[in-house]
């Protein structure tokens, strides 16, 4: 097994067009950073600061969005893939770069108040299905119903960037096989309880020929690329830590509140050495400890220890695995072999308790589920109506038609024209209105519902 091969393999710089431009002289960037330019300059990548990481924005926050995480996540990527470039002696950096990009574009495709809205748009489709009865085959149903942002993201980078040409973005292999976690589509993936890799789904029967040519290239069909695992832990990594962050400047949780879901995994090791340094940041800061930015400075020193020593221990895991990552026999996840699972485990837990479950994020799933049910229905009748009566259609559905942003209209009609049977048209018909809602910022929904719902 020569494992250079393998790895030249993995970086692929191919795109689905082939770019033809003379180099500039004075651009020194690879094929993905070419892409990383690409993506940070794009209106999908810039509606990710009016999206939902765990709270919606209101005037004077300062926690998260899906940008501020996700160039948290790019830039732990980058820092992993720099230290297994060194250590595997590859000097062309193609590692670091797409670790930088897939950070980036990890969370293009989660809609409108983050999982609160994808689970508001699967139980939508569960309901309509069982409604409209068998209208779709099962493969197109099961995609609608398991409607997933990071599936979303796969068809946002292929298809609904419109550039002037049917291949969006048209980032490189590599760079997109990387954001592909489930590496199956929606009736072979979605097994709860069976492998990893299979828990979930990857892509949509509308993108599969798009994943099958990639896979297929880069030989890993139904395998994770192996920098698809480190990109998993990078986001773990930056999420774990920073939900609680967030929660502490919210004033949800308290440091007591961390030292006590800490307490149920006291003798682990490195929960040990966690307390003895919470002990010490509390000691440090100890001149402040009646001002409010007490907490807020132990639990940033908190997050930068948690984070460089689970960014140490994700690199070592990775090389300890590397041929088994390689091979596509792996099993787990990187930071569930590593000595950092328990505090992993025990942050998650804390913030769905404190979280998750707090009045604030009550209301964030009512007004999620409030929006998105209204205007998936009123997008979707008018949208079946002008596709089964076209200029027999009622005004308000063709007002509702003109109100779907160019780009995704441009795609629907292509995709339309490639339907062969009803039951694509509405499959397609469906999805334009799924790419469109998905699509918007927090804002944006609720502004346009009420517009719609002639709530002033």
């Amino acid at each position: 097994m020569d494992i250079n091969e393998i790895w030249d393999k993995c970086l692929s710089k191919k795109r689905f067009k082939e770019n033809n431009n003379i180099k500039d002289e004075y651009d020194e960037r690879n094929e993905f950073e070419k892409d990383y330019s690409r993506i940070i300059s794009s209106s999908s990548f810039r509606r990710l600061q009016d999206k939902t990481q765990v709270f919606p924005l209101k005037r004077g926050d300062f926690v998260r969005t899906r940008l501020t995480h996700s160039l948290e996540v790019s830039d732990i990527g980058y820092s992993m893939g720099r230290v297994i470039e060194e250590t595997l002696n590859r000097k062309d950096q193609y590692i670091s770069s797409i670790l930088s990009v897939a950070g980036l574009i990890h969370d293009l495709g989660n809609p409108p108040f983050g999982h609160s809205g994808e689970y508001v748009i699967q139980d939508f489709f569960k309901k309509f299905f069982l409604n409209e009865g068998k209208v779709l085959s099962d493969i197109q149903q099961e995609d609608l119903i398991n409607f997933d942002g990071n599936v979303q993201t796969f068809r946002i980078l292929r298809k609904l960037q419109f550039l002037g040409n049917q291949d969006g973005f048209n980032l490189t292999y590599g760079t997109l096989l990387t954001i592909i976690k489930y590496p199956f589509n929606s009736l072979d993936g979605n097994k709860k309880r069976k492998l990893l890799i299979n828990k979930k789904f990857g892509y949509y029967e509308s993108e599969e020929k798009d994943y099958k040519k990639i896979s297929e290239e880069l030989n890993f069909k139904n395998k994770r690329h192996p920098l698809t695992w480190l990109l998993e832990a990078a986001d773990d990594i930056a999420y774990c830590v920073a939900d609680i962050e967030d929660g502490i400047q919210k004033k949800l949780i308290t440091l007591l509140d961390i030292e006590k879901a800490l307490e149920k995994n006291k003798d682990c090791e490195s929960v040990k050495d966690l307390v003895e340094k919470i002990i010490e940041y509390k000691e440090e800061n100890d001149t402040i400890k009646e001002n409010n930015l007490f907490e807020k400075i132990v639990v940033q020193k908190l997050k930068i220890y948690i984070q460089r020593n689970m960014i140490q221990e994700t690199i070592k895991v990775f090389l300890d695995n590397q041929i088994e990552i390689l091979k596509g026999t792996f099993k787990k996840e990187l930071l569930d072999i590593g000595k950092y699972k328990k505090i992993k485990d025990s942050l998650k837990e804390l913030a769905y308790e404190k979280i998750f479950q707090s009045e604030e994020r009550i209301y964030t799933d009512i007004l999620a589920n409030k929006v998105l049910k209204n205007l998936l229905n009123i997008f979707i009748e008018g949208m079946l109506d002008c596709l089964n009566n076209n200029e027999e259609a009622t005004s308000t559905s063709k007002n509702i038609k003109k109100l779907i942003s160019k780009n995704y209209m441009i795609n629907y009609e292509k995709e339309l024209k490639e339907s062969s049977n009803k039951s694509d048209k509405i499959y397609v018909t469906l999805k334009v209105c799924l790419d469109f809602i998905s699509g918007m910022t927090d804002k944006f929904a609720v502004e346009l519902y009420k517009k719609l719902e002639g709530i002033i």
